[in-house]
């Protein structure tokens, strides 16, 4: 889903517009914003393993740090780098896109 914002562009930089008040139409512009999705591969990263988007932590690691039974919020602690909603959206992307097995429910 993109996300469409209307932008002034000034010295090399995008400065998002509430009201486009003394600005002509020309010096506006809309910008259409895509979200990436939770998991991401690149060949140079980790050697192609999808990995949580813009992280280095492959999600087959994460999914068989579950599979031990220990649990999310174990892994929070562990990793405090990581968020709750970074972590459930990266494994449901991984079930249901990269055919991951699903994890029991906690």
């Amino acid at each position: 889903m993109a996300l469409a914002i209307r932008a002034e562009y000034k010295k090399g930089m995008f400065r998002p517009l509430d009201r486009a008040d003394g600005l002509t139409e020309n010096q506006i512009i809309e910008l259409e914003i895509h979200p990436l999705p939770p998991v991401t591969n690149a060949p140079r990263i980790m050697g192609g393993k999808p990995c949580m988007t813009g992280t280095r932590m492959p999600i087959d690691w994460v999914i068989g740090y579950l599979e031990t039974g220990r649990t999310l919020e174990q892994f929070l602690m562990d990793y405090p780098q990581y968020g709750r909603e970074q972590v459930t959206a990266a494994i449901h992307y991984a079930v249901q896109h990269l055919g991951y097995p699903a994890l029991p429910a906690e």
